[in-house]
């Protein structure tokens, strides 16, 4: 019965990708994206095989969200209008910290919004674990083909590369396909960066604005950090629209308000102690225990203390795992991967195309993924936790560095053929 109901939903989703016109309407073909769609299931089943292990399978948080839902599921169904209601109560004397992880409403709606959702599928999927996969990975769709849909017309000759970055990337194909929030955060940043776009060129219409906020309002029940992070950003993006010869100036100068704020607003409104809290929760990490921990000082909320731990945030960011802590297969991708992405941060300066780094959409992914590493830098202190926690900023990180790189320079360089364009004539 659960291998029937499997085909079933897996013939649905990809009949309803042929129907869509969010779907139809992309640059990419129904046929390819069906195909990305169905290496997507299949991650999300190794992800899941994954946290079968008996190594992994006792702290597997998705299990673990799994197993609470059939209860959910079985209490929608006798009373719907409680189980919607359980979302906004909590058990505790106030609601606590937004930014905390301790007895803090807040901090257990990320993973009651998941719960909830899980058990909404299962009233579908009759509790079909795999089954909802395909659910999750359908939902999760949307969110990355709005991306291309942004970027490919932009880059019309980076179309391949451009798919590869979004959807192929190993940590993020295997963190964003299973039933857990990655995928779920890189989806509707997706999709806010897509209506945004879509605002900015022609007009922010009601349905627009709606959508951008839904998107933003379950990116903040998820990770608030995120949707806090995608703010300035957003400001930077449609202020440098208007003034698209000083892009560069725009972002740099928003950005450094926002730093200097981050220090001083604590001094003069002390429910937004941004230093502390992040200080907290770095230090959150450094109670639980793990064998891939990294040797790391504890955190304060001063600027000394911020930029004194700026080179471990950045190593632990953007370096991590070295290839001496691959102590199982799974490191092994992940570290792969990181050599990779400093190989095309080199390339990236070495064939920078000016002109397409000044782009106001090129400067937004690259601002905005760039704020999320560093930020995971300096909160997590384990090489494979910040696999996870950056697994849906890479592909926003990497596809600004591949649209920034002159290809034809390059080519020049190295005296390689030049392969004529399907666009050409």
């Amino acid at each position: 019965m659960q291998v029937v109901l499997f085909i079933f939903y897996l013939l649905i989703c990809c009949y309803l990708i042929i129907i869509i016109p969010f779907f139809k309407n992309s640059p990419v073909s129904t046929g390819k994206i069906i195909s990305l769609f169905l290496i997507k299931i299949l991650a999300g089943v190794a992800y899941a095989f994954f946290y079968t292990l008996p190594a992994y399978y006792r702290g597997a948080d998705t299990w673990r969200f799994y197993r609470l839902s059939i209860k959910e599921t079985d209490w929608l169904k006798k009373e719907p209008l409680a189980f919607l209601k359980d979302i906004f109560v909590h058990g505790y004397n106030t609601s606590g910290n937004l930014f905390t992880g301790e007895n803090s409403y807040w901090n257990d709606l990320k993973s009651n919004v998941l719960v909830k959702l899980i058990a909404l599928m299962n009233v579908v999927t009759l509790k079909s674990y795999y089954t909802n996969i395909i659910l999750f990975n359908f939902l999760f769709l949307f969110g990355l083909i709005a991306l291309l849909k942004l970027l490919i017309p932009l880059h019309p000759d980076r179309k391949t590369i451009l798919i590869g970055a979004i959807f192929i990337l190993p940590s993020t194909l295997f963190w964003c396909s299973g039933i857990h929030k990655d995928g779920l955060i890189l989806s509707a940043s997706g999709l806010v960066i897509y209506y945004f776009y879509k605002g900015l060129r022609t007009s922010f219409s009601p349905k627009k604005i709606i959508l951008i906020f839904l998107c933003l309002l379950l990116i903040f029940f998820l990770r608030n950090y995120v949707a806090l992070a995608l703010l300035p950003a957003l400001l930077c993006w449609w202020y440098s629209e208007k003034k698209p010869t000083k892009s560069w100036m725009v972002f740099s100068a928003i950005y450094s308000i926002g730093i200097i704020a981050f220090f001083v607003l604590p001094k003069i409104f002390s429910f937004l102690n941004f230093p502390l809290f992040l200080s907290q929760k770095q230090n959150e990490f450094l109670q639980l225990n793990g064998t891939s921990s990294v040797t790391s000082t504890s955190l304060q909320p001063s600027v000394s203390s911020f930029l004194s731990y700026l080179p471990t945030a950045l190593d632990i960011a953007f370096l991590r795992p070295y290839l001496t802590e691959t102590k199982n297969l799974s490191y092994i991708p992940a570290t792969i991967e990181i050599y990779l992405l400093l190989a095309l941060f080199i390339f990236s300066i070495i064939f920078l195309n000016r002109k397409q780094l000044s782009s106001p959409v090129v400067l937004f992914l690259l601002f905005f993924s760039l704020s999320i590493m560093i930020i995971s830098g300096y909160t997590v202190t384990f090489s494979g936790a910040i696999v996870r926690y950056r697994s849906f900023a890479l592909p926003l990180l990497i596809t600004p560095l591949l649209c920034s790189i002159d290809f034809g320079f390059m080519r020049n360089k190295f005296n390689l053929p030049l392969k004529k364009s399907k666009l050409s004539g």
